[in-house]
């Protein structure tokens, strides 16, 4: 079991290097990084500025999403290791409203004894564009610890901070006309799209160090069973490519996303092989927010609701 390494969130690799998580929602994203090693090689890096990429500037369809608490429960080869939660919630600041998300993972107390991780990401993004205004994130692997801070702002500059176990690191500043987003807001713009089989989405993310092109493959559809219920859901394959490294490093050789095909577009599962065996991370529960709690019904459990995890 130690050689299954949960680098939960680097998020998408991508918080600062590998768990959390995020192609139609956001767990996607924020949950990938939970299934990968941590890199084998080291590679010179390209500072974000320097980056050559154009995506599609998607446009949202659909932003209505639930507010509440996504819990999933994550798991080596059937034995649980971690779990992570996602949390949304809609804020008004004057006459602008935004999407404030936190997404939250944790090794659990067994794993704890060996390596233990906590993690923390909050993006705020407008609710009609899903354009993100700020990102955070923080981690603290075993004694080491990490924070990133990032701004993104109206006239394409963005600039990030960030903390390495108490010392501050340089920060980065640049400009782009490309459609950059960070982890979970990008989540969010593939969850608000429309979803057809054979389609590829691609994204130009940035987790306040790296700058990341996540593709996404719609395989088809298929039933799935998760929580002893059976789902419609589409078959995904996510890919990685980190565009800050010289080696063009490559994440989820081979995964798996599974996202239901109601509105909510809820991803159900991923899964993915590590170094020994397979990691999985499956919906345990939708908590709604108590202002929707009128629209539970809208919303599929997949089991009973717990408490929340605390951090």
């Amino acid at each position: 079991m130690l050689a299954v390494r949960i680098d939960c969130i680097r998020y998408f690799a991508i918080t600062e290097e590998p768990l959390k998580t995020q192609i139609p929602v956001i767990a996607a994203l924020y949950l990938i990084c939970i299934m990968l090693p941590a890199p084998a090689a080291f590679a010179e890096y390209i500072e974000p500025q320097n980056v050559s990429i154009k995506t599609e500037s998607y446009q949202p369809q659909t932003t209505s999403f639930p507010t509440g608490t996504y819990r999933y429960d994550v798991a080596w080869q059937g034995i649980p290791v971690a779990s992570a939660e996602v949390e949304v919630d809609s804020e008004k600041v004057g006459d602008n409203s935004f999407f404030r998300v936190q997404a939250r993972a944790k090794t659990g107390s067994v794993i704890d004894v060996f390596y233990r991780l906590r993690h923390k990401s909050e993006s705020v993004f407008k609710t009609d564009t899903l354009k993100p205004q700020h990102f955070t994130s923080w981690q603290k692997e075993n004694s080491r610890e990490k924070s990133r801070e990032v701004a993104f702002n109206n006239d394409g500059t963005v600039r990030a901070t960030g903390r390495h176990n108490g010392e501050q690191v340089t920060p980065l500043e640049f400009s782009t006309d490309n459609f950059i987003l960070d982890p979970i807001s990008a989540a969010f713009v593939a969850r608000s799209l429309p979803i057809y089989s054979g389609e590829d989405l691609a994204f130009d993310v940035f987790n306040g160090k790296h700058r990341y092109l996540i593709s996404f493959h719609v395989d088809g559809r298929e039933k799935l069973e998760v929580g002893g219920r059976e789902h419609e859901a589409f078959r995904v394959t996510p890919s990685v490519h980190k565009l800050t490294d010289s080696e063009g490093e490559k994440r989820l050789s081979s995964a798996t996303l599974w996202v239901s095909t109601g509105p909510e577009r809820e991803v159900l599962k991923l899964e993915s092989k590590v170094l020994v065996g397979r990691v999985s991370a499956s919906l345990a529960s939708f908590k709604p927010a108590p202002s929707t709690a009128g629209t539970v019904q809208q919303v599929r459990l997949v089991q009973e609701a717990s408490e929340p995890v605390r951090y």
